[in-house]
């Protein structure tokens, strides 16, 4: 059984979804592995890096950082959409030509270009509108 280098444990951990079990199956012929040893050392790697809990602290009692006016953009290079059935959903992502990064959670958003224009993030529901 080969250890998996840090470098690619870095990158198994930020995919998810198809991307993921893509390159979880690409790294089993690499490490001459099953897809579930990789899992498994994926989830003791991701788990040992991750801080030790921090006592309870009231909400109202943090303060509320400043977001941002302005979307901080990104390149569309290497993005892609999750498969969409609805109707409509394809002349949507015709319109989609700017990437930015969402202020709240920091996953990546496909948006026109558009302005003013009011964004919820579907991963972690925050709304802000651009000028």
């Amino acid at each position: 059984m080969s250890s998996i280098s840090a470098q690619d444990l870095q990158r198994l951990a930020g995919l998810q979804g198809y991307d993921l079990t893509l390159e979880i199956d690409a790294m089993s012929r690499k490490y001459g592995m099953s897809p579930d040893e990789i899992v498994a050392v994926l989830r003791t790697a991701t788990q040992s890096q991750q801080p030790t809990q921090q006592p309870f602290e009231p909400v109202a009692s943090k303060a509320v950082p400043e977001l941002p006016n302005r979307p901080r953009e990104i390149s569309m290079q290497g993005l892609h959409f999750d498969y969409d059935p609805t109707a409509g959903a394809k002349d949507k992502r015709a319109q989609v030509d700017q990437a930015i990064v969402c202020p709240g959670c920091g996953v990546a958003l496909g948006i026109p270009s558009r302005r003013p224009i009011k964004i919820k993030c579907p991963q972690c529901l925050h709304v802000a509108t651009y000028n």
